[in-house]
């Protein structure tokens, strides 16, 4: 009687083939897991920006609503070095007045509000100009 394993195809897996798939699934898990940091730092990365900028326009809000078109440079043009409840954020706003008294020039106020945070690639700056009343 013949033996039925030598003459026919052989069953299971050999050690090279084993090392082989193994080596196949670590490359795979260790893809996985640096798109999942990479994924991970991005989200962080975006939602301290969407802060930021959720900051800048609360600020330039602020201005814009201001019935005080004179008193704008003393009341808003501030650094913020920490904004409550925003842990590592900080806000400058600056002001640049240009022209002079009405009717003879064109008075305006140029305002840029500059959000930083450790996170933050670069600082996320915003800019609107508002004219005299």
């Amino acid at each position: 009687m013949r033996d039925t394993l030598s003459s026919g195809a052989e069953r299971g897996m050999t050690l090279i083939e084993i090392v082989i798939a193994l080596s196949i699934l670590v490359v795979v898990v260790l893809g996985m897991g640096q798109f999942a940091f990479n994924f991970s730092r991005t989200e962080r990365q975006a939602e301290a920006r969407t802060i930021a900028v959720n900051l800048a326009d609360q600020r330039l809000s602020e201005v814009r609503s201001s019935p005080n078109y004179s008193g704008i440079d003393s009341i808003y043009g501030v650094a913020e070095p920490t904004i409550a409840g925003f842990t590592g954020y900080a806000r400058s706003t600056t002001i640049t007045h240009f022209g002079g008294p009405r009717p003879l020039t064109n008075d305006y106020k140029t305002i840029t509000v500059t959000v930083t945070a450790p996170t933050l690639a670069s600082p996320v700056k915003k800019t609107i100009v508002v004219a005299a009343p």
